[in-house]
This record gives C-alpha cells, structure tokens and sequence, in this order.
C-alpha cells in the first residue's frame, strides 16, 4: 500500500464554527488590586464554586481553582509565563485557554470569562455545564470519511489514550485505529497499586461512548506480532494486516522475572495489568505473602495487600534498603517506616530456589542464607522487559535492551514511525536532553501528546521532559522530579519526621532531581525551573539570603 500525502486541508477542522453555548450572569468576585502582577489567588464564584484569579502582564485571567485529577488546589501551585503547574502532581495547564499541556491528569479546566469594569471590579461569566464539573474536555473533531489518511496507535496505556485523543484535539480528521493486547478500554495501570478496592469502571480513563462520539476505532484484545515497515503493514494476533500512513508504537514494559529455580511454579506473580491485581487479590488469601524487589511499586503492592488480605506481608531484596535511588538516608526511614508497618522486609537478601508441593503450588521460599521463608503466594518485580518482540526484523532498529531510539519530536529512525511511553529511549530535558527511557505515567502520557501533535502535521513541537512522579508509602507521599545519575546529597528539613526536601546534584554540582516529602510545592517549583531551561546549582541551595524558589516570582518562559 502506498502511503497518501499529507493533505493539510484536513487540519485546522476544529477551528469550525461550533454552537454558542449558554453562560451565567457575570458574578463580581475581586478587584484588579487584590491580585498583584505575577500572582494566583483563588475567589468565592457561585453555587459554592471558587474560581482561580491569576494577573500576568496585566492581565487577569480566570479558570477553575482544582486540578482535574487530585483536585490540589492550583492557587498554592507555580505560575509560569503562560502556564499553572499543579501544587501536588505537576500537571500544567495553559493560562489562556486551560488547557492540560503537561501532566498527570486527562481532563483541562475551565476557563471562564473575565471584563474588568471601569471602578476595577473583576465580572467573571462561566459556562452553565462547567459548574458542574471540576474539569473540562477539550475540543475535539471527528472523522471525515473523506480524508483517507490512517494514524495506527500500538499499545492501550496512557501514552496511546493520549495519543488518541491529541490527535482528535489538533484537528486530525483521518482513521484512528488502536490495537490494545488488554480486552478493556485503557484505563489507569498506576492505580492498581495505589488502591486495592478499585474496579475497572473507577480506572478507566473515558467510556466506549467518547471513543465512539470521537470515532477512534478500538481493537481490543489482540496483539501486534510483525511489523513491516517498508509496506507499513502489522500484523495481529488473528492474522490480520493493518496499513498505516503514521504509526506511534506504545507498548509499554513488563515486569521482569529473575532466573530462579521454580519461578514459574503456581501463585507466583508478575503485576501489570488489571486480571494480575485481580489474580493476586485472590491469591492471597493466605497465610503468608512474599513480594521480591524494592521499587516503590512494589512496597505499594506490599502495603496493599497488607491492608486488602490482613496477612503476613514480606518484602525481600537484594538492596541495602529500599528505594536505594533516593539514597541511604531517605532508604533507612523508609525502611524503618514499613517495619512500623508490620511489613516484614528482609534486605541484602536474595531469593535461590521457590519450592513447590505435589500440585506445583509455591508453599516456600529458599533464601541464600539457608533459610526458609514460608510462602502460599510470591509477587515479583524486578526489572522491566519492554514490549517490542514484534518489532525485531521489521527494518526498525532496536536498541540491545529492547527499548527504540527516537528524536526530540519522537520520531525513530523510520519516518512516519513514532515511539512513546516506556519503550521510549527519548531526550530528557531535565537531564541535559540525555536519551533515556522513563517508566512512569506522566512520562508516557506527555510522550503521547507531543507525539500526537508532531504526528499531525499543523505544527512542530519538541519534547521537554521533566519526569514527574508521585508515590504513597504507608500513608506518606512522596513527590519526585528529575532524573539521572548523582553523586552527592543535599537535604533540607528533618528525615526522620518526614518533613524534608532532597536534591540530588550531579559531579558539576547542577542539581538533576529533587525528592520531598510534606514539603509541597517544593517538588512542582523545581520541575517549573528545570522546564524552562533553569539550572539549579548547591550555591544556590546554601543561599540563605536568597532562597532559589525567590527566582520563581518572575515569569518564567513557557515553550
């Protein structure tokens, strides 16, 4: 199949003309002087509503004051040249419009309209169907059975979901086709470990109804198993070839299985998707749990089977403590906070041989100290293997550890063949764009979207990746941005009461990372800076005259 041209006609559809849609009455919320120039306040609206209040370069914006996916109250966030980034999660939303640009989050918020009266009384209208909803969905076209292009979209995760939908936003009329290996809808694979009692109706990010409303076309369980790059094609699991104009690769990783004797026995398990949760809530329903690693995805597997199962819980690892990244210190208090726990955690410990009964079911665990570990249900998490089999041969180079190389833009080395997600050996901007492959949501999904918009055509937009991540260890939350290799520690506050920030600083003495615990904003003003270009420096730490979140107060540029 010959791949058409990209006809650039089709794009620009969702500037059309759309209905006028009804507003409220205008609502005086402040005067122009109770916000100062560069700053956020948040405002009494209606109907028991806030509304967010923001002055930059004189003017006043208004927009809603929660951040769709936590609901963080955005006025105690960062305000940027153009952009609010979330107090909490980091997500960033466009000052102007609302729109979501960074994230984690699917949703953007409203964005309500302000006049300013002669006497400096803020009005503020809002749309009536944006009170009734802490975010707002974008606008969005539909299919035009007239544009013959076709956009394939490998993979049913987060980068894929967004991917979609960013198409559908920047105006892309052509065919959407996903091939999802899952039988669901994509839904939300980090809060798996996050919450025990979370059903596939509660993760999933949006309803058959928006794919079907938004005409992207959903191939639910079935793989891709060959690639053809030469005449576009993959071929699925039932034999079926698709042919692609443009094709985004999302696939995702998988946990990875040490090479132990007996590891495949019954009631050992891997967590990725919805049936492992499923699969291992059932499972362990007994008398002892053993989980191997020291991610923090799997302390929140640990934590949750605790509190889902009320069974004996250990972790076991070959690491001096766990969350080694964060460094000794912080490693010790976590460990020291999941033994208050009653987890049980067995560290500089390694697993030699799972032991089995009759009916191969797991029933213990031989350590290398000799010892044994009774076991009825052992969950493994060690390592990732990225899910790119069906790529090997298809003209696509990879790279040795499974992983695909792309650009700034997110295009491989094969035009009209982009990556995103984990599978992404991509810049990070934070990390003096060094190539690397990031495994954590909010990666993944602003992978999608640059993808996205580069894929359709209209514009160029390159990646400026700050990873951004979250995690809740026994009740305590942990924020994280950055990446990359350090040498050396700065902490700030008290560890041992959990109230700290952590910077990580390279050999030039940049800082590469920042990791805090009740210390919000902290985490989301550091990855504002890095965004943007900033470099932050141990000089600028040790500046008690002039804390280095005083460079903040200014706008900061946008891109």
């Amino acid at each position: 199949m010959k791949p058409f041209e990209i006809d650039l006609s089709y794009i620009g559809a969702k500037d059309a003309k759309r209905p006028v849609e009804e507003y409220t009455e205008p609502v005086p919320v402040c005067h122009a002087m109770d916000v100062r120039e560069h700053e956020m306040r948040e405002f009494d609206f209606m109907k028991g509503k806030k509304v967010l209040i923001a002055k930059q370069r004189g003017r006043i914006h208004a927009l809603g004051s929660l951040c769709p996916h936590a609901n963080a109250p955005l006025a105690k966030g960062v305000l940027g040249e153009g952009r609010i980034r979330c107090p909490w999660h980091g997500a960033c939303f466009n000052l102007e419009t609302g729109d979501i640009e960074d994230f984690p989050g699917i949703n953007s918020l409203p964005r309500y309209k302000v006049d300013v009266e002669r006497g400096g009384l803020v009005m503020v209208r809002a749309r009536v169907k944006d009170l009734h909803s802490v975010g707002r969905l974008q606008n969005m076209v539909k299919r035009d059975p007239e544009n013959p292009l076709v956009y394939l979209i490998i993979g049913g995760g987060i980068a894929a979901q967004m991917c979609a939908e960013t198409l559908r936003k920047e105006g892309f009329t052509g065919k959407i086709l996903m091939i999802c290996k899952e039988p669901y809808l994509p839904y939300n694979r980090a809060k798996l470990t996050k919450n025990p009692n979370v059903t596939m109706k509660q993760i999933q990010f949006r309803p058959k109804e928006f794919y079907d409303e938004y005409n992207i076309e959903m191939i639910l369980d079935t793989e891709a198993v060959k690639a053809n790059m030469e005449e576009k094609s993959i071929t699925t699991s039932d034999d079926v070839r698709f042919f692609y104009d443009k094709m985004l690769v999302a696939t995702g990783s998988r946990p990875g299985k040490p090479s132990i004797k007996g590891i495949d026995l019954k009631n050992v398990f891997t967590l990725r998707d919805y049936d492992d949760w499923e699969h291992i809530k059932e499972a362990s329903k007994v008398k002892n749990v053993v989980c191997i690693g020291s991610s923090y995805i799997i302390l929140e597997t640990a934590q949750n089977i605790m509190s889902y199962a009320h069974t004996k819980v250990t972790v076991v690892s070959c690491s001096q403590v766990p969350m080694l990244g964060f460094g000794l210190r912080i490693g010790e208090r976590i460990l020291k906070l999941f033994r208050d726990n009653m987890i049980t955690m067995l560290m500089q410990t390694t697993v030699v041989e799972v032991v089995g009964d009759a009916d191969g079911n797991v029933i213990q665990l031989t350590l290398n100290d000799g010892q044994q570990l009774p076991c009825q249900c052992l969950i493994v998490a060690v390592g990732v293997r990225y899910n790119t089999d069906f790529l090997v041969g298809s003209g696509l180079p990879i790279n040795a550890d499974g992983s695909v190389a792309a650009d700034m833009y997110l295009q491989t080395l094969i035009d009209d063949v982009y990556v995103a997600g984990d599978v992404a050996h991509a810049p990070v901007h934070s990390d003096n764009n060094r190539c690397s492959a990031i495994g954590h949501d909010q990666t993944a999904q602003y992978h999608g979207r640059i993808a996205a918009i580069n894929m359709a055509g209209s514009r160029l937009v390159d990646l400026r990746t700050v990873p951004v991540y979250s995690t809740r260890l026994c009740k305590i939350i942990f924020h994280i941005a950055g990446t990359g290799r350090y040498s050396d520690v700065v902490i700030e506050g008290d560890v041992e009461t959990l109230n700290f920030v952590a910077y990580y600083l390279d050999n030039l003495d940049k800082v590469i990372s920042v990791v805090a615990c009740n210390r919000d904003p902290i985490v989301s003003q550091y990855a504002e800076l890095r965004s943007q270009g900033r470099i932050l420096r141990r000089h600028d730490l040790l500046d008690a005259k002039r804390p280095w979140t005083a460079r903040l107060k200014g706008p900061i540029k946008c891109y």
